[in-house]
């Protein structure tokens, strides 16, 4: 499945529990080990490592089979791969700018709220200076 349409078919998709407010590296919480049972089976653990970039973006949570707090491996579900960890070369979005909403658009994604904001204030920005210089 090319782009993330697969993220809607994964086992996971639409569960919040995947990513609490709090993760602690002292101890992980029982629900959270217990939700990679959930990622054993599943079979977009690289792609959803791709899509979060877990350590580039210091994720807290449940990502492709792992429980992570602040970028690093907590726990790992039975049968978890290391190959599917590398982070293939795609930059964290930086949400509420310009950058994030091109970010954003190249990844073929709909662009955050930040993000869009941010592109249309920039825009906005374009305009008036345009308008400004008279041409």
């Amino acid at each position: 499945m090319s782009g993330n349409g697969w993220a809607g078919e994964a086992p996971c998709a639409g569960d919040f529990r995947f990513t609490p407010e709090e993760t602690t590296a002292e101890a992980p919480t029982k629900p959270l080990v217990a939700l990679l049972a959930v990622c054993r089976d599943c079979p977009f653990r690289a792609q959803c490592i791709d899509l979060v970039l877990p350590s580039a973006s210091l994720f807290d949570g449940v990502c492709g089979g792992r429980l992570w707090h602040n970028g690093q491996v907590l726990a790992t579900c039975d049968d978890a791969q290391p190959d599917e960890l590398r982070e293939r070369g795609r930059r964290p979005i930086i949400h509420g700018t310009e950058a994030g909403a091109r970010a954003h658009n190249r990844r073929g994604e709909r662009a955050c709220s930040l993000c869009r904001e941010a592109g249309r204030l920039a825009q906005q920005a374009r305009r008036a200076r345009k308008r400004a210089s008279g041409t």
